[in-house]
């Protein structure tokens, strides 16, 4: 567990430790992602081994989250974290003068815990998390410099290619759990999924990883800062998509593989002819990268994954080298067009040297990585069904990549550049670049044991060899002389901008989205001064019903107060005229009586013993009277 937790949350706790502290940002970052190496390393050692852990916690009713370090997951959570590592190193020297460093460096270690997390799961919820993390924070790499409107205009096509190819993952993941009734990635799965469902998955893999159509917005993501670009172009972002189709391989029926395969034929070619006309230096590694993708899609669709596999690892060390040491050229130059190149590799000899030894290994010369897994790929081409398709094109891809590459070399050696100051010369960028050469040089004698520790195996082929050598020694030597464009106009320029036909991207996808969110503007303009319109009319008739129920009311009040003061009033009129009056008689008939008694009492002794005795026969005569 401590070494899952150290590969992914090292980087992401380092993301969020530089937007807390805000200084020492390229120290954390690179601490972060050496943590990741360390936890790398730690499931690697037991995975060469046989022993896969895994861990596995709460997630989905029924569908819980897993991280599984299989062989070849642990093998490419080490690749990128190597890589990563260095690029961070390059960065501190190439992002020292720099603006959006907060952004940068934030950006891209969440970047690289959200490819550990991509590389480690081992079910299907977990890895579209991070496929969707990782594009997000590739978003806000391509956009670092966002001011400038080139990397604006970049990071959004990015990111809207992506969106709509993502739509065959969230398919395909679909279909995968509905037809095993589990989100578990199934490393042996005997099961297949339909063609459609392949489809849907490739739909997402043509996106991420560049291939035709899609592949124009990697070009256009060069707008970002150069360690961005190595970064996204060698073990992560665009390998997404080959890990992708790594991970399903055993879903994928005999039909859904000649489609994988016809499409990374298609890659290869039309995108290397694109790098072979290129007039920018990280451009050409774009088309590139695009071109050296539809290798791996190739092999995989010929029924050789460890082919692929080994090409992907190769790969990522030698086009990060061939980025860094392009960047080094731009930050002295001040530009990636090779106009102002040329004549660099005279004055930046150890760059230059750098850069034509990972431009050998990409070309396929021996002894370096890159021969080893593109002869790989041909012999994969060679033993596979349709044998003459597949190999005919990857052999065709292999002249295609020593051209462009001979063509770089000569640009970047003939003729005198500007004088460079030493104090200028990147310290921290070269030592990024060597180590990452020095893997290039040495590490090719290791690609086969990597690839068989995996379960995998790497298709041979004497032929394979010797088409390999003749295609790369011809391509060099003729990109070397074609250091000026060869083909003008019209086909030139719809090479190089990616073949854009009826106005490529912009008139085919972003003027139509232009047009539609203008006219779905004017829409919910129209709409809301209509709601605005039916409001008021409710509005204004609620006033009114208000104002007649108040006056209503005010009225029925008033006239229930004139009643209540008219019934007072003839209270009143009742209580003056009679009770009181009545009262009044009756006070005055007492005080008479009361009179009239005073006026008997004289205070004389006899008189009253004579009224007494008057009295009493009065009484006694009253009293004979009524017993008779």
């Amino acid at each position: 567990m401590t070494a899952f937790l150290f590969t992914i949350f090292a980087p992401l706790a380092a993301s969020l430790l530089i937007l807390l502290l805000r200084k020492k940002m390229g120290a954390i970052a690179t601490a972060g992602a050496f943590l990741s190496g360390l936890g790398a390393l730690l499931l690697y050692l037991p995975a060469g081994t046989g022993i896969e852990l895994t861990l596995q916690f709460a997630g989905l009713p029924d569908m819980p989250f897993r991280l599984h370090a299989t062989a070849m997951a642990s093998t490419l959570s080490l690749v990128v974290s190597v890589i990563t590592t260095f690029i961070f190193v390059y960065a501190i020297g190439y992002m020292a003068k720099e603006d959006g460093q907060l952004k940068f460096w934030s950006g891209i270690s969440l970047f690289l815990g959200a490819m550990q997390l991509l590389v480690l799961a081992g079910d299907w919820i977990l890895f579209v998390v991070a496929w969707e993390i990782m594009g997000f924070a590739s978003y806000l790499l391509i956009g670092t410099w966002h001011q400038k409107k080139e990397a604006s205009d970049a990071a959004n096509k990015a990111f809207t290619m992506n969106r709509v190819a993502d739509l065959g993952l969230y398919i395909s993941v679909f279909a995968i759990i509905l037809g095993n009734g589990t989100s578990e990635i199934a490393t042996g799965s005997s099961q297949t999924i339909s063609t459609f469902a392949a489809l849907a998955l490739l739909f997402a893999v043509m996106g991420k990883s560049a291939q035709v159509p899609f592949q124009s917005w990697l070009s256009a993501a060069m707008a970002g800062p150069t360690p961005v670009s190595a970064l996204l172009h060698s073990a992560t972002m665009v390998a997404a998509g080959i890990i992708l189709l790594l991970k399903a391989y055993p879903l994928f029926s005999p039909e859904a593989l000649l489609w994988i395969g016809s499409l990374g034929g298609l890659t290869i070619i039309l995108t290397g002819a694109t790098a072979i006309f290129s007039e920018d230096i990280k451009r050409m590694l774009a088309a590139s990268t695009s071109s050296q993708l539809g290798f791996m899609v190739l092999a995989i669709g010929a029924g050789y994954p460890g082919a692929a596999l080994a090409h992907l690892v190769t790969h990522a060390f030698m086009k990060s080298s061939l980025f860094l040491g392009a960047g080094i050229f731009q930050h002295q130059a001040g530009s990636t067009n090779y106009e102002q190149l040329q004549g660099m590799g005279k004055k930046l000899k150890w760059s230059f040297a750098g850069f034509v030894l990972a431009g050998f290994a990409l070309a396929g010369i021996p002894p370096f990585v890159g021969f080893w897994s593109k002869d790989a790929v041909l012999a994969a081409g060679l033993l596979s069904e349709p044998a003459g398709w597949y190999f005919t094109v990857a052999l065709a891809g292999a002249l295609f990549t020593a051209i462009y590459m001979g063509r770089a070399f000569g640009i970047l050696w003939k003729k005198v550049a500007n004088e460079i100051e030493k104090s200028h010369r990147p310290i921290w960028m070269l030592t990024g670049l060597s180590v990452l050469v020095a893997i290039v040089i040495l590490g090719g004698f290791y690609v086969e044991p990597m690839v068989d520790a995996t379960g995998l195996t790497i298709p041979k082929s004497t032929m394979a060899v010797i088409s390999g050598l003749v295609a790369a020694a011809v391509g060099l030597t003729a990109g070397w002389f074609i250091t000026a464009p060869a083909i003008r106009y019209r086909l030139w320029s719809f090479i190089q901008k990616n073949y854009s036909v009826f106005g490529g991207y912009k008139r085919l996808v972003v003027q139509p989205m232009d047009a539609s969110a203008n006219f779905l503007n004017v829409v919910e303009t129209k709409l809301l001064q209509s709601v605005f319109g039916v409001g008021n009319l409710f509005l204004e008739f609620a006033r009114w019903l208000s104002d007649a129920i108040d006056n209503a009311v005010t009225y029925l009040v008033d006239r229930f107060g004139d009643l209540n003061l008219n019934i007072a009033r003839l209270t009143q009129l009742t209580d003056d005229r009679g009770i009181v009056e009545w009262i009044a008689a009756l006070v005055g008939s007492v005080q008479r009586l009361g009179k009239y008694g005073r006026n008997m009492q004289s205070g004389l002794v006899h008189r009253e013993l004579a009224w007494s005795v008057c009295g009493m026969g009065l009484a006694l005569i009253i009293l004979l009277l009524i017993n008779l």
